[in-house]
């Protein structure tokens, strides 16, 4: 283990309520941290962040990247491409998805999702701003 100290990055108020859905659309992801992983054994970015859907059209996604998934809120539907089952994920569900799974995202009402990623940031969380705090306060 290093004998240098980091310091911790901390968001404030980095809530998933204030993640507006781009016009036209029912879903989006907001991510709001990054890392570049110092691990010897395998480098990787590590990103975090939430998913939003609304009723609507099916998302598709087919991952090039591995990806866990947290349901806080709502209902969210998963239907696993490979093997045909729709899976309905409620608040305190978790979905690990692999580098090759190919699946489609849907909801009859809304569903709100923490997720972590193997991959850097593409849509940053629109209201963040301002809000990563750059020492600690005690």
């Amino acid at each position: 283990m290093s004998t240098n100290l980091v310091p911790l990055t901390v968001i404030k108020g980095a809530g998933h309520e204030f993640i507006p859905l781009p016009n036209g659309d029912n879903a989006t992801v907001a991510d709001f941290h990054s890392i570049r992983t110092q691990t010897s054994e395998s480098p990787t970015h590590l990103t975090s962040g939430f998913y939003k859907i609304t009723a609507g059209p099916a998302k598709p996604a087919q991952y090039t990247f591995e990806e866990t998934k947290y349901v806080l809120s709502g209902q969210i539907d998963i239907l696993d491409e490979a093997t045909g089952i729709t899976h309905h994920l409620v608040a305190g569900d978790f979905a690990f998805f692999y580098v090759g799974s190919k699946v489609q995202f849907s909801t009859n009402s809304s569903g709100m999702a923490f997720y972590a990623v193997t991959r850097p940031v593409r849509t940053p969380h629109p209201n963040l701003q301002g809000r990563e705090e750059k020492m600690a306060k005690l």
